[in-house]
């Protein structure tokens, strides 16, 4: 038998990034062929939730220490570990679907643990083992429960993984970025000749961390990159020593595994930037899939008639061109450069006598808000139109993005945005307005434009599911899914953003290590006045270019999808 074991913050609930991947890649034929048996592996992040919300939706619990529940056969087996290791274990079964098309799907056991109470003599020796092995010191991190937990479920894997599968038996551990980094170095102190261990690395902590923080974000940072590689300077002799956080040490361990799998151009090369010494041969780039549908243009045609009913009902006029953007709500999303792009788009509308309707759908709170808060908020100031400051509504960030979508309404001639603050895309989710039977495939499938012009993607899932429909992904050469538009597809309908590479231009102007904020705006903004002709030229504001579109990435898109992608990852 062949298994995989997906150590990630995932396990039960699909929150971001992660989630899609393991949907995308889980659901498809050659995955399911390849591997007979998955398990999603991670820390029981909270006790006291009911037995149906212990593995998320759509699963059946089978042993539950915390409930009592019994009903598996490793029932005896799971409470020896229970005893040994005083940890509570959670054993069960689960059915994930694909977002986009429900009739993907695949089964899944799942093991969560909790490990507050785990036996000190065992965590301390496991600590030990850890430096002894690898000069890795857990010390200066014990005070950060998210290095904590993921250090304390690593502890008794072998355990398990000796209850599910025989000796003989083959099994791909994959270290979800840095979660799984302590389960298999674990593993790898005493790994069998079967068994395999994979880095799965959806970004580069610290390459976020920095560019993020640098005030020229990714104009600063990947041109730092390319002329510090030149002269064989590391990451953390340019920007200091990261030694301090604990996911910068624990990814440089990855140099260990058998392989480490880079979702795009960009984390490879931030990785050895990072970890130089790193054997180039084991770091492979395996770009993320999408989820694709095979469709009627009828059928996209009804799922735009469902959002222009939608911003009729908000704003009292039907759109020409719908516009999107679903994204976390992250300073790596680079929102404001949206509405840059949409003051400049906004006076092209407004000339040719074009109507545009953005929908930003972004949240701070995960789980999503209680539909009756949703359904309050709608009845007393007109949400999501309107919104305001503090729970239910607009927490943190939120409040930012907001007010400068606002600003850009006050000012707009010809279009509109909302800003939806709610996880999920369904009625019950957003309030009454909201047209009946919608939901999220029909805003993929409606979209004639998905907005990504970040400043730290290391793939970009969410900016090209729009592509197979007749969408224009309109993103930065910072993300990961430009390489593989421009790899895959000639068609130029779908071009990035070149902010890095027009950047390059300015160097003896801005010197990129000292490139100020104003100066990353100046940058930005002449870009994008630069580019938005071509990239109106390229909107489908018609229904005869939208259907020709539309038949042309229905027909050249299917190197996007996760059944291609797979044959990239799994060897």
């Amino acid at each position: 038998m062949k298994g995989a074991i997906h150590i990630t913050h995932e396990a039960a609930q699909k929150i971001g990034g992660i989630g899609a991947v393991l949907s995308g890649l889980c659901t498809t034929n050659i995955y399911q062929n390849f591997y007979h048996k998955t398990f999603f592996f991670g820390p029981l992040f909270q006790d006291k939730v009911g037995i149906t919300d212990r593995l998320g939706p759509n699963s059946k619990v089978l042993f539950s220490s915390l409930d009592g529940i019994k009903q598996s056969i490793y029932d005896q087996k799971l409470q020896d570990i229970v005893d040994l290791y005083h940890i509570d274990v959670i054993y069960g079964q689960k059915e994930i679907f694909d977002d986009i098309d429900p009739q993907k799907k695949a089964f899944v056991d799942i093991i969560l643990l909790g490990i507050k109470n785990i036996r000190k003599d065992l965590l301390d020796t496991f600590k030990f083992r850890l430096w002894e092995n690898f000069r890795f010191s857990c010390e200066k991190f014990e005070q950060d429960w998210d290095f904590e937990q993921y250090l304390r479920i690593a502890i008794p894997i072998r355990s398990l993984v000796n209850i599910f599968f025989q000796d003989s038996d083959t099994i791909d551990y994959y270290s979800h970025e840095y979660m799984g980094v302590a389960t298999c170095l674990n593993i790898l102190m005493d790994k069998t000749e079967h068994e395999r261990i994979i880095f799965y690395a959806h970004e580069v902590s610290t390459a976020r961390m920095v560019t993020e923080k640098l005030t020229g974000h990714d104009i600063s940072f990947y041109h730092l990159l390319k002329n510090d590689k030149e002269y064989e300077i590391k990451l953390e002799e340019r920007f200091g020593s990261y030694a301090h956080f604990s996911r910068n040490e624990l990814v440089k361990l990855a140099s260990l595994f058998d392989e480490i799998l880079a979702v795009g151009d960009w984390v490879k090369s931030e990785y050895l930037y990072l970890n130089p010494a790193t054997d180039n041969s084991i770091i492979n780039i395996c770009y993320n899939g999408i989820p694709i549908r095979k469709i009627s243009y009828e059928q996209k045609q009804e799922s735009r008639k469902k959002l222009q009913t939608y911003c009729e009902n908000l704003f009292n006029f039907t759109p020409d061109v719908i516009m999107t953007h679903v994204s976390r709500l992250v300073i790596s999303k680079g929102l404001w450069r949206d509405i840059s792009l949409l003051e400049e788009l906004d006076n092209i509308f407004a000339e040719k006598k074009i109507k545009g309707f953005f929908i930003l759908l972004s949240s701070l709170i995960g789980t999503g808000r209680p539909s009756n808060d949703i359904l309050n908020m709608e009845k007393d100031y007109g949400w999501p139109v309107w919104h305001k400051e503090n729970w239910p509504d607009l927490v943190g960030y939120e409040n930012d993005v907001f007010w400068s979508l606002h600003y850009f309404n006050a000012k707009s001639k010809a279009i509109k945005g909302i800003f939806l603050n709610q996880y999920g895309f369904e009625k019950s989710q957003l309030g009454n307005r909201f047209p009946d039977e919608t939901n999220f495939s029909d805003l993929r499938i409606a979209s004639d434009m998905e907005l990504g012009m970040s400043i730290y993607e290391p793939f970009g899932i969410a900016q090209i599911e729009t592509v197979p429909y007749g969408g224009i992904a309109v993103v930065s050469r910072a993300c990961g899914c430009a390489f593989l538009l421009e790899k895959g597809w000639k068609n130029e309908n779908i071009k990035a953003f070149h902010i890095i590479d027009f950047a390059e231009n300015l160097k003896k102007e801005y010197p990129w290590a000292t490139l100020t904020s104003d100066q990353r705006s100046i940058i930005e903004k002449q870009i994008i006045k630069r580019e938005v002709k071509q990239i109106f030229k390229k909107i489908p504001k018609t229904d005869k270019e939208r259907e020709k579109l539309f038949n042309i990435c229905q027909r050249e898109t299917s190197y996007l999808e996760w059944e291609d992608i797979c044959k990239g990852i799994l060897k």
